[in-house]
């Protein structure tokens, strides 16, 4: 179903009482449509003012409105307000949500990007909810967890990292982000290629040989597209090779002066310049056509990426013309254990909901949207990686397209998946490692020469950081 209306950034999605629920006897959804894939659209509504007491009317702000994110964000509000039919939400999307922290006037529940909780969490911006957590029917080891994203972990840097949420805890997790691999299956076939199917069943040297045997420029294919991606590209492949984080414990320094480091920044490179089955960024745009990236065009084999916990984007394009699938991870140069990068998005509760007494019903909804009902509806769209356990094990979750989800669960339960380790300047120093690294990518540097740079960089950024230093339970780069 499909709009010619599209929402604005000022409309707002009010839903309570619906389809009659509790004593409203109006459905305050009624009229809601879809805007694209799934975008969410103002209520239409007759009644456009919060019910009277006993209800109470709570806040929420998320830039899941659209896509596969949307459609899961609409099915769950509906779902909460026939759950929840005494609580009224007014949903936000695109809500400038650092202005409205820096004016202190955020919504009650707001969908928060690591940097800006650590950032306003000094503030006074978020409450803390532990002790009204313990009240509500939440078991912390169902969820997959990463520190500093909802709860104070005084910038947690330990290797490996905790597994179970702990900490003062400010809200509830929600989005997990997660690197992985796909590729095409039909493209591998018309080559000769078999994928593998198991654990530690390719390395390197297989995957070199796979993208020679995929690609073919004068029809525009290659084995891989190899790029400048910091989390989903070259740091898995330096974790994988045996790297075991990006900076030293007292945050004095980077480490990409580790031979890890190097030998995979060095093997994705190659793969451009070196033994060309991959395209060049000058080549991306002709290649992708009107599917956005080459991948969902069809003309990539291999693709570590992001797209691995955000399938429900690439099946809207791709679709019906070739058969696409997950990979199990690769085996790095050195022989060691898969490592994946990941990263996690929160809703946290603003001090709104503590000044207007409203703590209680607005974490309710953060607990339903990390529960195992909403995550279940988010392994059906597949706009992001359920971060609730169960979820992401249910059948709905793992049933193809594309194939081989099961090693996104893989993928999850590893021991040793690293979020970004942040602390205060943070984005700062990663601005300019991108920009110095891209010589390396465009070719204007050799490997060596553009990460020796880059390293250089880290080094002298953080010899001048005075920020706080993060916590490590036991040492790892001393």
């Amino acid at each position: 179903m499909t709009s010619d209306e599209p929402m604005t950034r000022r409309q707002v999605l009010r839903l309570a009482g619906f389809l009659g629920v509790g004593t409203l006897g109006t459905a305050a959804l009624s009229g809601c449509v879809e805007s694209g894939q799934g975008g969410v659209q103002a209520s239409r509504s007759s009644s456009d003012k919060p019910p009277a007491s006993p209800y109470v009317s709570i806040s929420f702000s998320s830039t899941h409105h659209a896509g596969p994110r949307g459609a899961a964000m609409e099915w769950g509000l509906r779902r909460f307000a026939e759950r929840r039919p005494d609580i009224y939400v007014e949903f936000e999307p695109d809500v400038n949500l650092v202005g409205r922290l820096l004016a202190d006037t955020a919504p009650h529940v707001a969908h928060t990007p690591q940097g800006a909780f650590l950032s306003f969490l000094v503030e006074g911006a978020f409450v803390e909810v532990t002790d009204i957590l313990e009240q509500m029917d939440v078991r912390k080891e169902d969820y997959y967890f990463l520190p500093d994203t909802h709860t104070d972990n005084g910038l947690d840097h330990s290797y490996p990292p905790p597994r179970q949420m702990r900490g003062p805890q400010f809200g509830m997790p929600f989005q997990f982000e997660i690197s992985g691999f796909v590729a095409n299956l039909s493209l591998a076939e018309n080559a000769g290629v078999r994928f593998p199917d198991s654990e530690a069943s390719w390395t390197w040297a297989d995957w070199t040989e796979w993208d020679a045997q995929m690609t073919e420029p004068d029809v525009g294919t290659y084995g891989t597209w190899a790029r400048q991606d910091y989390q989903y590209q070259y740091l898995p492949q330096m974790y994988s090779n045996g790297l075991k984080k990006p900076f030293d414990d007292g945050l004095t320094r980077t480490m990409f002066d580790e031979p890890q480091a190097l030998e995979a920044w060095e093997y994705l490179i190659n793969k451009i310049f070196v033994h060309q089955t991959s395209p060049a960024p000058h080549q991306i745009r002709t290649i992708s056509g009107e599917y956005g990236e080459p991948f969902a065009a069809g003309k990539i084999g291999i693709w570590p990426s992001g797209r691995a916990f955000s399938t429900g984007y690439g099946d809207g394009v791709i679709r019906d013309r070739f058969t696409w699938t997950l990979l199990p991870a690769v085996v790095a140069e050195r022989g060691g254990p898969p490592g994946h990068s990941a990263s996690e998005v929160p809703n946290l509760i603003t001090r709104s909901a503590s000044r207007d007494g409203l703590e209680e019903p607005a974490l309710a909804l953060a607990v339903f949207f990390a529960g195992e009902e909403f995550q279940g509806r988010v392994g059906i769209e597949r706009g992001h990686m359920p971060v609730h356990t169960r979820a992401l094990e249910a059948p709905e979750s793992l049933a193809p397209p594309p194939h081989g989800m099961k090693w996104l669960k893989m993928y999850a339960d590893r021991t040793d998946n690293r979020g970004p380790y942040p602390f205060g300047t943070w984005r700062e120093w990663f601005i300019q490692h991108q920009r110095i690294g891209l010589s390396g990518w465009l070719g204007r540097q050799t490997p060596g020469e553009s990460l020796r740079a880059v390293q250089d960089w880290g080094v002298r950024h953080l010899s001048e950081y005075d920020g706080p230093k993060p916590f490590v339970d036991s040492p790892v780069y001393p």
